[in-house]
């Protein structure tokens, strides 16, 4: 394998859409101005973490060992599974938030299901659309749009995610700007709505 398929790959890895909502999750439940509502900071941190990060993954592990889906999500239909078990989740986690008043979190969890969906809709009308992508993007938009413009340098990580995916041709430039996009337009809308204009 050459150097540059390496790198690709650490990148890829390191910096995949599981554990970015899992960096999502701790930072805003760690720094978020805007408050838990009846939860306590580790109440929401291990609350955000199980709903959006552990239970879903436990499904999609689930699903590939009883052989429902085959990673890496080549096939559109299994792609589509994926997104629908995710969305269930999301779903769950805006539910619990919303009814315990923890807003950042109900907002997390909305930007996650939206962009899910967005994912599911894409992919089955029209292409595979890269997961890494929107990822990335969401993170570093609700970090950016939550926590303040100072953490403007997070939205870096979008390039080495792109060159990755690419360079991988795991996926083009319009599956990984659509990635990206679904991302971006979720948290937008979510947290404009939730915390006022994000820019």
């Amino acid at each position: 394998m050459e150097k540059k398929s390496v790198y690709a790959e650490f990148l890829s890895t390191v910096l995949n859409p599981h554990i970015l909502s899992m960096l999502a999750v701790i930072l805003l439940a760690l720094y978020s101005p805007y408050g838990n509502g009846s939860l306590d900071t580790l109440e929401v941190l291990g609350l955000g973490l199980l709903l959006l990060t552990v239970a879903p993954l436990s499904e999609t592990l689930g699903d590939v060992f009883v052989g429902r889906i085959h990673l890496p999500f080549d096939d559109r239909e299994e792609r589509n599974e994926f997104y629908e078990d995710w969305v269930f989740f999301f779903g769950l986690a805006v539910l619990a938030f919303w009814f315990m008043g923890a807003t950042t979190m109900l907002a997390l969890s909305l930007v996650f299901a939206e962009t899910n969906a967005l994912m599911w809709f894409m992919n089955k009308y029209w292409t595979k659309v890269s997961l890494h992508s929107a990822a990335v993007t969401g993170f570093t938009s609700s970090v950016t749009m939550v926590l303040g413009w100072g953490w403007w340098w997070v939205y870096l990580l979008v390039l080495p995610v792109w060159w990755a995916r690419l360079s991988l041709k795991q996926h083009d430039w319009a599956q990984v700007i659509a990635g990206s996009a679904a991302g971006w337009v979720s948290a937008y809308v979510t947290y404009g709505f939730f915390f006022g204009s994000a820019f």
